[in-house]
């Protein structure tokens, strides 16, 4: 299967209604732990985010996913610790595009962003419990799965275990390494 041509684009306030649309997709609410949120409140974490790693203030940044011009998903890395060298992403898309390897391809790009920082020790995601194609990318991406908080939080009223998965830069890093020599080989 090719993978199709994806850019991460800054988040910016023209986006927030894609981003409130996907996150009212059947796939979306049965699947993610999400807090109602208004257009007010989407538009307020936008603008409270930035995808300028270089700023040293910022703890939260937001990607909007483009395929062919269009936006189809969101990553965001959040809670950055730059004293113990941490940082939570998450990710969504459109539903009419998973099961493409989109997002695997959106959150290799952030993480290949992410660990430009040279403080940068551990990524960390969560997943619900019955979320296969999530934690099948994390999976896939080389993250470990460490824990389970048991019916952390609620989905569609009903209470869901919670995974934890971590990505350690020394697991990122080998990976790269292996990615490499599989690529130079003849």
């Amino acid at each position: 299967m090719t993978i199709p041509d994806i850019r991460l684009v800054p988040a910016l306030p023209e986006h927030v209604d894609v981003w409130l649309a996907m996150r009212e997709e059947p796939v979306s609410r049965r699947m993610m732990p999400l807090e109602p949120a208004t257009r007010e409140s989407l538009l307020k974490r936008i603008l409270e985010s930035t995808s300028d790693l270089s700023d040293p203030k910022a703890t939260s940044f937001r990607w909007m996913v483009e395929l062919e011009g269009r936006i189809i998903g969101t990553v965001a890395a959040r809670e950055l610790s730059r004293f113990h060298g941490r940082v939570e992403i998450g990710y969504m898309l459109s539903t009419a595009y998973h099961g493409r390897g989109i997002g695997t391809r959106a959150v290799t790009q952030v993480l290949e962003r992410l660990f430009e920082w040279p403080f940068l020790h551990r990524v960390w995601l969560t997943t619900a419990a019955d979320n296969l194609a999530s934690q099948g990318l994390a999976r896939k991406l080389g993250f470990t799965l460490e824990g389970v908080m048991r019916e952390h939080y609620l989905i569609e009223g009903q209470r869901k275990d919670q995974q934890v998965w971590g990505l350690l830069r020394s697991q990122w890093e080998a990976r790269a390494r292996l990615s490499a020599r599989v690529a130079d080989a003849p």
